[in-house]
C-alpha cells in the first residue's frame, strides 16, 4: 500500500483533470491510500469518489504526509522539487505537449526549468513518451497510457441503426484553446452543410464560447460544462459522426476515443496522438490538420458509404476497448516499483 498525492492547480472541467481523479479512484480501488489536493473545491461534475483535501498544493509542508507527489503541472513540480525532502519521491504527469501550446508562452521558462528536472515524468500515451524522450534525451519519460470510462461511454443496444442516414455533426471542445482548432471543424461543418442541409451541429464544450461562434450561425445544440455521463448520452443520440479537427499539439484527445466507445465514427486529423490509438490505424478517417475542406470531404465519404461507415464503428468499439484505468493504475504501479527499486536516477 502506497500513500500518493495528486496535486492540481485546478479542478475546473477538462479531460486533464477528470483523468487525474479517474487515475487516482484507479489507484484506491487496488488498495492505495490516494489523495487528490487542490486549492479548489471538489468538482460538481465527477461523481466517482476519491479522497480530497482543499489546501494550497503549493504547500511545502503536503509532502509530510504523503511517499509519492505527482505533480501535474510544471509550476507544481518546480516548486515541490525546489523543496524536496529526504524521501518523498517526485513524479510530473503530463498529459499534453506543454512546451509547443500557445498558451503556455508566458510560462517558457517556468516549463523549461521544470523539464530539465531530473525526475522521472509519466505521459498518458507511448507516443508521447517517445516524442518527449527524443527532445530531453537525458531524461525519462514513462507511459501509463489512457483510460475510458466504460460506465458512461459505450455503444447504444441497437448499434446497427448506425446504418440509418447520418442526422447529426458532434464537435468537442472549448474555441478558446488553440490546439483544439474549433475554428477549422466548423469550418468544415459548413461544407458538409452545405452538401447536407439536414444534418444539425452539436456543439459540446467546458467552457461556454457560444457568443465567439455566433457569427458561425452553425451550432443547433450547444452544451456547455455537462458532465461526461451527459456527453455519453448526447454521443449515442442520433446517428451522427464526431470530427476532431486537433493540430499536432493535441496531447491525446479523449474525446475522440470516448466517441469511439459510443459507437460514432470518428473524423480525426493525421496528427500523432490520433495515429497511436492503435494500429492498424483503420478506425477513423483521417484528414489533414490545416485542411477544413479534407475534413469535410472524410465526413461526406462516411456520409455517403454506409458499409466504410459500419466498419470504422466496429474498429473503434474494438479500438475503445483496449483502454481502461485498470490497466493506467497497474502501470502506475509498475512506475512506482521502477523508481524505488532504482539504485540510480532514472534521469541517468
Amino acid at each position: 500500500m502506497l500513500k500518493i498525492a495528486y496535486l492540481l492547480e485546478s479542478t475546473g472541467l477538462c479531460g486533464g483533470v477528470k483523468v487525474v481523479f479517474r487515475q487516482a479512484e484507479a489507484l484506491m480501488k487496488r488498495g492505495h491510500v490516494v489523495t487528490i489536493v487542490s486549492g479548489e473545491d471538489y468538482p460538481d461534475w465527477f461523481e466517482g469518489k476519491v479522497a480530497f483535501e482543499k489546501r494550497d498544493p503549493f504547500d511545502s509542508s503536503v509532502a509530510d504526509s504523503f511517499e509519492w507527489i505527482i505533480g501535474t503541472t510544471p509550476r507544481l513540480v518546480l516548486h515541490h522539487y525546489r523543496y524536496k525532502k529526504t524521501g518523498m519521491k517526485l513524479l510530473h504527469l503530463i498529459q499534453g505537449y506543454e512546451p509547443d501550446l500557445e498558451e503556455c508562452r508566458p510560462f517558457k521558462n517556468i516549463i523549461n526549468d521544470a523539464y530539465s528536472l531530473p525526475i522521472p515524468r509519466i505521459t498518458v500515451s507511448l507516443s508521447m513518451a517517445e516524442t518527449f524522450g527524443g527532445r530531453y534525451p537525458d531524461q525519462r519519460f514513462i507511459s501509463v497510457g489512457q483510460g475510458l470510462e466504460a460506465d458512461y461511454f459505450y455503444t447504444r443496444s441497437d448499434a446497427h441503426a448506425q446504418l440509418a442516414p447520418i442526422d447529426r455533426i458532434f464537435l468537442i471542445g472549448p474555441l478558446s484553446i488553440s490546439f483544439k482548432q474549433i475554428r477549422k471543424g466548423l469550418a468544415a461543418f459548413r461544407l458538409v452543410k452545405d452538401r447536407y442541409p439536414h444534418i444539425k451541429l452539436i456543439r459540446i464544450s467546458a467552457v461556454d464560447t457560444q457568443r465567439e461562434e455566433e457569427s458561425f450561425g452553425l451550432a443547433d445544440e450547444y452544451h456547455v460544462h455537462i458532465t461526461p455521463k451527459a456527453v455519453g448520452d448526447i454521443l449515442r443520440s442520433g446517428n451522427g459522426i464526431l470530427l476532431s479537427p486537433s493540430d499536432p499539439g493535441e496531447g491525446f484527445g479523449l474525446p475522440a476515443l470516448e466517441a469511439m466507445a459510443c459507437g460514432v465514427p470518428v473524423v480525426l486529423t493525421d496528427i500523432l496522438s490520433y495515429r497511436s490509438f492503435s494500429t492498424p490505424c483503420d478506425y477513423a478517417e483521417f484528414a489533414a490538420h490545416d485542411a477544413p475542406e479534407d475534413m469535410a470531404a472524410a465526413a461526406i465519404k462516411l456520409i455517403d458509404d454506409n458499409m466504410m461507415r459500419w466498419r470504422r464503428i466496429k474498429r473503434g468499439l474494438e479500438v475503445a476497448s483496449q483502454f481502461s484505468y485498470k490497466n493506467v493504475a497497474i502501470a502506475m504501479e509498475g512506475v512506482f516499483h521502477l523508481v524505488s527499486t532504482a539504485k540510480c536516477s532514472l534521469s541517468q
